[in-house]
């Protein structure tokens, strides 16, 4: 789950207990921890759902994608599905489940999406593997991106 899926767990839960220590209401709890209940196991559900389509997603990819440097990646190959190696530089927006990769090689950096956390731990400075389609990077027209459906240190 996300930092702001936990977070607005902590906040609902403690909107309950000061209403209920305010009021006595134990009525009021009935409704209440049903949907804290909730507020849990859907983002749950749905990380899990995610990571299962990705893992299918990755089973096809693999053997689709043709391996290639960094720097050879034009935006004549988009919708490719391409297979990259090198260094993690950065990894940014880990905090809502959907990292961006910073990946560099001998040729260049690019950006790799995942919409999901990888299934293994990946940190600055790690030798990773990375399959997915690349992409127009959703926030420049003129800069390309993978959308990635596997990221693993190798």
């Amino acid at each position: 789950m996300s930092v702001f899926a936990w977070v607005t767990f902590a906040i609902c839960a403690l909107a309950v207990v000061l209403y209920y220590n305010a009021t006595g209401n134990a009525r009021f709890l009935w409704y209440a921890i049903p949907g804290l209940i909730m507020l849990l196991v859907i983002p749950m559900t749905l990380a899990w759902m995610s990571r299962k389509s990705l893992a299918e997603a990755n089973e096809q990819s693999y053997k689709k994608a043709r391996p290639c440097k960094t720097g050879k990646i034009t935006p004549a190959m988009i919708g490719d599905v391409v297979r990259i190696s090198g260094e993690v530089q950065k990894i940014s927006f880990r905090w809502l489940n959907r990292p961006h990769f910073h990946i560099k090689d001998e040729t260049g950096e690019i950006r790799v999406i995942m919409f999901t956390t990888p299934s293994n731990q990946v940190v600055v400075r790690d030798k990773v593997e990375a399959v997915g389609i690349v992409m127009k990077y959703p926030l420049s027209k003129e800069r390309i991106a993978i959308s990635a459906v596997s990221v693993k240190r190798i």
